[in-house]
């Protein structure tokens, strides 16, 4: 007779229930697979090199000379999750994001992640702009729990959706939707209408220059005429300008020459040294003068997206990382097949060692196959099509 040891780990009690940890609210659950003691998702050279490390040796590194680089890797992941990303609608996912609309402005561009705008949703019901509008939420309103929804009160659910659909028709007939078109390669949305002007100082810009290209770098703003009301710490946009880098919002660090010379800090790589010609014809220089709420003087609109997951989240999916992995021991198979079918063999003893780059050529696009179709079977955790008429 043999007796086993059972090794309790630090989360498996002798009782062999499962010890949890709170994170921080109600209840007693943690995470500790892919989200370390700080709360932050494995990192993503972490989650790589742990798929390097698997391709490696699936390929008998170590047994025999494999003869791909870490170029070569890289490029297996990359391809894994474009590939993935093309095929699966599990690679992206449902957000929102506020985007803060310029006066006299339409046309804006979005981070590359985004790939596609649903929806825009306004703050007010109406075409005034920013938060002075007319608004209405229902979940914040005291008239609503005190006189609509209480049962035994005058009025009800009836004239809560007489209101509903009389707030739906202001917004169709006063802007308080608002169309667009939006491109999916530049990243730009339009917006069919033009945000008014809320009272601002356009200012008439005779040179704009810096003293670098780099991040940090002084962007010396010259006036034709000064500009009295205007302090320092005060916001100044630079809008439409066509060397990049320079449109954007700053805070003034310097005002001299009466008035007339402005310094900012650039907050990203410029382009250039300067804006002269047609572009500085095009840039639209201006400073808020109606302090409003807080220097708010645009409209915050939210955007209803979907974007691609990042990396890291895709390779810490438990259901996504296997199908990740073996397209790209797939994609280093055939890497390996184009490489070793250059030659047929390798000269030694005894007629010299037969290489395997048709079979490994075979194998890559057998594995390749079967993965997408799998994608079609949702092993990835995507979610299945519904009913679809037509």
């Amino acid at each position: 007779m043999t007796t086993e040891t059972v090794v309790i780990t630090p989360d498996l009690q002798s009782d062999l229930s499962i010890r949890t940890q709170s994170l921080g609210g109600p209840g007693s659950i943690s995470t500790q697979s892919a989200i370390d003691a700080a709360g932050n998702i494995n990192s993503l050279n972490q989650l790589r090199t742990q798929m390097v490390d698997y391709i490696r040796l699936r390929l008998g590194d170590q047994i025999v000379d494999v003869e791909l680089d870490k170029e070569h890797y890289d490029l297996a992941i990359k391809q894994a999750l474009v590939k993935y990303r093309q095929r699966s609608p599990n690679a992206v996912e449902e957000s929102y994001a506020f985007l803060d609309l310029l006066p006299e402005v339409q046309e804006y561009i979005l981070p590359n992640y985004i790939m596609e705008v649903r929806q825009i949703f306004r703050r007010g019901i109406g075409s005034t702009s920013g938060t002075t509008a007319s608004q209405f939420e229902p979940f914040a309103s005291g008239y609503l729990n005190t006189y609509m929804l209480v049962a035994g009160r005058v009025g009800g659910l009836t004239n809560y959706e007489l209101f509903a659909q009389y707030q739906e028709l202001a917004m169709t007939m006063f802007g308080g939707y608002m169309n667009f078109t939006w491109n999916r390669v530049t990243k730009k949305i339009t917006l069919v209408r033009k945000i008014p002007d809320s009272g601002n100082s356009y200012l008439s810009v005779a040179s704009i220059t810096s003293n670098g290209t780099a991040t940090g770098s002084i962007i010396t703003i010259t006036l034709n005429q000064p500009a009295n009301t205007i302090q320092v710490s005060d916001s100044l946009y630079i809008n439409n300008c066509n060397v990049t880098g320079y449109s954007g919002q700053y805070r003034i660090l310097t005002i001299g020459g009466l008035g007339t010379v402005f310094t900012v800090q650039a907050m990203q790589v410029l382009g250039a040294t300067s804006v002269t010609g047609i572009d500085l014809q095009r840039t639209n220089t201006w400073c808020p003068t109606s302090q409003g709420n807080g220097n708010n003087v645009y409209e915050s609109i939210l955007l209803w997206i979907y974007n691609y997951k990042p990396d890291s989240v895709l390779l810490s999916d438990p259901l996504v990382y296997p199908w990740l992995q073996d397209y790209a021991l797939a994609f280093c198979k055939s890497i390996l097949g184009q490489a070793r079918g250059k030659f047929a063999t390798i000269a030694g003893p005894q007629s010299g060692t037969q290489l395997n780059g048709s079979d490994l050529m075979q194998q890559s696009q057998a594995e390749m196959e079967k993965l997408e179709q799998d994608l079609l079977m949702y092993v990835d955790g995507s979610t299945p099509l519904t009913w679809v008429t037509g």
